[in-house]
């Protein structure tokens, strides 16, 4: 009987203890995913601003490059010009010299042919400033043409790839190794940042969730082993009702009623329970179904039976044709699967709380253990976010009502 009742309690408190699992690591990946995608947000949020104060410091960067390039490379450029024009100005004198005095030589010894002479020497003065005017000036022309602008222009170029290119390199290159190692310390320190944020901000999420799994694996296994016990305990005692011959009005339906069940109930049932406790119930044979219901520990049954009767017109009979032990043993049962048609629950809880005699010998010792279970139970459920106005203050009914059952106990 032990072992069969053993076998009774473990289905439902696996059942919870899956169900309490499962919700707890729902409950958990929500709260993870909410957290890292507020993480995730704000880092996109501190990246945007990071990225845009950078551009604002490239696009500072390059408006002083442009008015460098605009205001003070004229300058510049102006006074290598003037410097290197002074500059061919010289060669071409030192060019043009030599032809001169070719020029001037000849027409001297020209004019000196001819002959000598007053008359010669006006001659030759007009002839020399006529013909060396224009020959200097072609002279001058042709070799400005020729060398003067080729001496310019290399002048110019030579300069210009000496001094002027390689210090914009220079500077250019310096400021681009600036903005590189501006970015990328800026982007090493934003990285460890948000690095410490995230270990800070989910290390005692982490821990909080190890917690709450630790202690729902906690409650599971006691609620699990006091359920088992207090079931073996209920178990026992029907037995012990049916074997003894005392005319206790009180005992007899627990000794007649569910342990007869009990033994009836042996391997052999029926493929559709439902029949056979339509059939107790048409018969008013409540005691009979109720424990047929509750050996089987499928909280299913005993939904559907507390569903076709009229649970609180049963218990209103006189006398009571439920024992003491089937009702603890139901409100135990209704108690384990109150996830499910809670508010019709809680109605046959608070009956099912009412009619129990805790003064009864035959319960009087497990009243407490269950009614505690029962109690943590209904505390647990309470305090779900899911859990309507209406079932909690139905809740806080059947709480008051275990309080004063426990209170009678003492």
């Amino acid at each position: 009987m032990q072992k069969q009742m053993a076998a009774i309690v473990s289905v439902p408190v696996n059942k919870e203890g899956k169900r309490l699992e499962v919700s707890l690591g729902r409950n958990m990946e929500k709260v993870i995913k909410a957290n890292t995608d507020a993480l995730w947000a704000r880092l996109q949020e501190e990246n945007a601003k990071h990225e845009k104060l950078e551009r604002d410091h490239t696009q500072q960067i390059t408006n002083l490059i442009t008015n460098c390039i605009n205001k003070d490379f004229p300058a510049i450029m102006e006074k290598i010009i003037k410097k290197e024009i002074a500059a061919v100005g010289q060669a071409v004198v030192r060019a043009i010299t030599p032809v001169l005095e070719k020029c001037v030589s000849s027409a001297i010894t020209e004019s000196f042919q001819k002959g000598v002479g007053d008359k010669a020497v006006i001659q030759l003065e007009k002839a020399v400033n006529s013909k060396l005017e224009g020959t200097v000036a072609r002279q001058i022309q042709a070799q400005f043409q020729t060398s003067g602008k080729q001496a310019l222009q290399d002048a110019l170029r030579s300069s210009v790839e000496a001094s002027i290119v390689p210090a914009f390199e220079m500077q250019c290159k310096s400021m681009f190794e600036q903005i590189d190692g501006t970015l990328q310390n800026g982007l090493v320190k934003h990285l460890t940042a948000a690095q410490q944020q995230y270990d800070s901000t989910h290390s005692p999420l982490a821990m909080a969730l190890r917690d709450a799994i630790g202690s729902a694996s906690s409650i599971t296994r006691t609620l699990s082993g006091e359920l088992a016990e207090g079931q073996r305990k209920l178990m026992a005692i029907a037995a012990a009702g049916a074997g003894s011959s005392m005319a206790n009005p009180l005992v007899s339906p627990l000794s007649n009623g569910p342990l007869a069940g009990l033994r009836e109930m042996q391997p052999e049932a029926p493929i559709d329970p439902t029949k056979e406790l339509s059939r107790l119930i048409a018969e008013h044979k409540y005691e009979e179904a109720f424990a047929a219901a509750l050996h089987r520990s499928d909280v299913a049954i005993v939904s559907w039976l507390c569903f076709q009767v009229d649970l609180q017109g049963v218990l209103s009979l006189v006398p009571m044709p439920l024992s003491q032990g089937v009702l603890l043993a139901l409100l135990q049962q209704l108690a384990c699967d109150i996830n499910n048609d809670t508010a019709k629950k809680l109605a046959w809880m608070t009956d099912v709380a009412v009619a129990i005699n805790p003064a009864d010998p035959m319960i009087a010792v497990h009243v407490r253990p269950i009614f505690d279970q029962v109690y943590q139970i209904l505390g647990h459920h309470r305090n779900l976010s899911t859990t309507s106005a209406s079932e909690a203050n139905s809740i806080r009914l059947l709480m008051h009502v275990i309080n004063s059952v426990l209170m009678s106990c003492k």
